[in-house]
């Protein structure tokens, strides 16, 4: 026999794992398993639940959540305070690390300074300053180059000293500068990425640029470049980066995609005809002729990762 006292504990403990067990059925947020161990918050005051179970008495509603995510993004946001506490420009973010590569190599990662700018500048030119042999600019080409030579050096200098909107990132060995990579924040302007299509929504950050020295591909460097950029990302609280890349560059969609980036399900089927044709290099009219022809400029894909601040926890 039980006393009233302990038969009333009894009942209202019976009752609260009753509610709980059938929460679930009503919203189809966890398995009755999972919560016939639940003890829920009720007038008798706060009852431990499982971790990463939280249950509402009043709305029926069921919360899980990852706690080892939240923890992640608390810590990294206080990296991210204290850095800000030092300087507002996005570089604050970045701490030098050393990495060990696929070939057990070393690499560091690390804010891009003034003193990198030169070399920054001969690399993006030496990998995306192309002029076509036929085109009339080609008899200017040293001129173009000197003058496409000064604006690249004029922007990253820009960058790493004044932008509060821009996140430049180098990788070295040896000391040897080998690769960059710039992110665009929020907002920030895109310097013509903003009219590349399909188009890049403007309230999440943006990889402007990835580029790798071409003897230094296939050892993980771009991939340790992307994952400085995308820790960053996380410490100011963002779960999701974009990036173009062109439909001719195999070797750049196979990298992205083994770092997780894809070309997400609603850019998919918002694809016009003509950039489906594209894609499948197969299509019939003028503009996709031009385009086997390489009379016309390849169109680029949009690809997406979402990020998870648990995993950029060092």
């Amino acid at each position: 026999l039980q006393a009233p006292r302990a038969r009333a504990a009894h009942t209202q403990t019976m009752t609260t794992m009753a509610a709980a067990a059938a929460a679930p059925a009503r919203v189809g947020a966890a398995t009755p398993r999972r919560l016939r161990s639940a003890v829920v918050t009720h007038a008798a005051g706060p009852r431990q639940l499982p971790v990463g179970i939280r249950v509402n008495l009043g709305t029926g509603k069921v919360t899980i959540t990852d706690e080892k995510e939240e923890a992640a993004k608390k810590q990294l946001e206080a990296d991210a305070q204290v850095a800000a506490a030092t300087s507002k420009r996005p570089g604050a973010l970045i701490k030098k690390r050393e990495i060990k590569l696929k070939d057990n190599g070393n690499l560091t990662i690390a804010a891009m300074t003034e003193e990198d700018c030169v070399d920054a500048t001969k690399l993006i030119m030496a990998l995306f300053f192309k002029i076509k042999p036929l085109s009339l600019d080609f008899l200017a080409k040293d001129r173009l180059m000197a003058e496409q030579s000064e604006r690249v050096y004029g922007g990253l200098s820009n960058g790493v000293t004044t932008s509060e909107d821009r996140l430049l990132v180098v990788a070295k060995v040896a000391g040897r500068l080998v690769g960059v990579a710039e992110v665009s924040l929020p907002g920030a302007k895109r310097f013509g990425a903003e009219n590349v299509l399909p188009v890049a929504p403007n309230d999440l950050p943006y990889i402007s640029d990835v580029a790798v020295s071409p003897n230094q591909r296939g050892r993980g460097v771009g991939k340790a470049l992307l994952r400085a950029c995308e820790a960053a990302m996380v410490s100011k609280g963002y779960s999701r980066m974009y990036l173009h890349t062109k439909l001719d560059n195999e070797a750049a969609q196979v990298m992205f995609g083994k770092a997780g980036y894809k070309e997400p399900a609603e850019v998919t089927a918002g694809l016009t005809e003509e950039q489906r044709a594209e894609r499948s290099n197969s299509g019939e009219g003028v503009g996709a002729m031009m385009l086997k022809l390489r009379l016309k400029e390849p169109g680029s894909m949009l690809m997406a990762k979402d990020l998870r601040a648990k995993d950029y926890l060092y």
